[in-house]
This record gives structure tokens, sequence and C-alpha cells, in this order.
């Protein structure tokens, strides 16, 4: 989790939370998924919320789950090199991983603007 926050950290440093947040927000929508996050969320509200979604979609739909990693694009071997762990332990290795690619896909965009 303490890896999350120093992402949402980062962001907020360069400016991009809110850009964060939106990117995430869309992703949400395209994946189908209705959970949306509030703009103004600190960070570790927004890292709760995160994981919690991610452990509902998880355990009741992995279709939507494994749409939601595609769509955001998280990296196929970064899932795999994940060590086995209880689920609550992996929604928060996967909620670190989709905020580094969230960030990443935000610093691109306002590089490119």
């Amino acid at each position: 989790m303490e890896a999350g926050i120093q992402i949402l950290q980062n962001a907020e440093a360069a400016k991009m939370y809110k850009d964060l947040i939106i990117q995430l927000n869309k992703d949400f929508l395209r994946a189908g998924l209705s959970e949306q996050f509030g703009e103004d969320l600190a960070a570790e509200a927004l890292m709760r919320n995160l994981t919690g979604s991610l452990y509902t979609t998880l355990v009741s739909d992995f279709e939507v789950y494994l749409n939601l990693l595609y769509v955001i694009d998280v990296s196929e071997s970064k899932i795999k090199n994940l060590p086995q762990q209880e689920v609550h332990e992996l929604v928060f290795a996967v909620s670190e991983l989709i905020l580094e690619r969230e960030f990443v896909k935000v610093s691109f965009k306002n590089r490119s603007e």
C-alpha cells in the first residue's frame, strides 16, 4: 500500500493527481465498471477505495477484473511475477501496478501537450 501512496504523492507533486483520477475513472468506465473516484479524495482514501473495488471485482466477476487490467494496460509480465499471496494482499499489489500505469499515462499525455 505504501508504494501506491508514494505514486499518488508523486502525482500530487507533479500536479497530475487530478489527471490520474480522471484517467482511472475513464478506464473503469471503459472496462464496464461503474465505480468512480472523487477528484478530491486524499491519497489514502483513493488507495483504500481502489483496493476495495478491485477486491470486489476480483471475487465477484473475474472476467471484468481481467478486462480492467487489459483496458488499463497493466503489464501481464508484472502480474505474473507477483508472488503467491492471499487475495487481499494481491489486490494491494495490483492496485499499485494500476496506479503506476495510470501515472505513466498521464505523465506521457501531459508531456506531449
